[in-house]
């Protein structure tokens, strides 16, 4: 038990010099690293809205991470490791062409599919919760503050 504390802060502290500074890597170091090697971390490029996917699906199995610390967690590694500048347009892309099922989907992956703010993305999830799932593309127009010409623009790639 001794070896594997002392095994574990020598990582963690190599660690140290392995990820950029910022806001979020102590968040990374004490909540990541502890299941992820940091290759996993680091070799990854993922959008904003990709690593806010990430980040919820590692809370739902279990990540102890606070509400307070995911927006700079994601904040974080978007900055430090998103896609490279020539990839943005191509991952943005392929996030845009795949379907999403609007009654399933969370709002990170609503924003990150459909080109939604957050705001708007969260309101779909409040609305669809309050009123039940959505039967067409037109019932996501009767959510305030929603864009239509956005869902519009998606409508060949929902699911219901």
């Amino acid at each position: 038990m001794l070896f594997t504390s002392i095994l574990y802060l020598a990582f963690a502290l190599a660690s140290d010099d392995s990820l950029p500074p910022g806001d979020g890597q102590a968040i990374v170091q004490q909540k990541c690293i502890s299941c992820h090697a940091l290759k996993v971390i680091t070799a990854r490029k993922a959008s904003r809205p990709q690593w806010s996917t990430t980040v919820d699906q590692m809370i739902t199995r279990g990540a102890d991470v606070s509400d307070d610390d995911v927006e700079t967690l994601v904040d974080y590694l978007a900055k430090n490791f998103g896609p490279a500048t020539g990839q943005a347009g191509a991952d943005k892309g392929h996030e845009r062409t795949v379907p999403v099922n609007v009654n399933g989907a969370t709002a990170s992956e609503l924003a990150g599919a459909l080109d939604l703010t957050e705001q708007e993305s969260t309101a779909i999830v409040s609305y669809r919760k309050q009123n039940g799932n959505f039967k067409q593309w037109r019932d996501l127009t009767k959510v305030p503050g929603i864009d239509a010409k956005k869902i519009e623009s998606n409508k060949d790639r929902l699911e219901f």
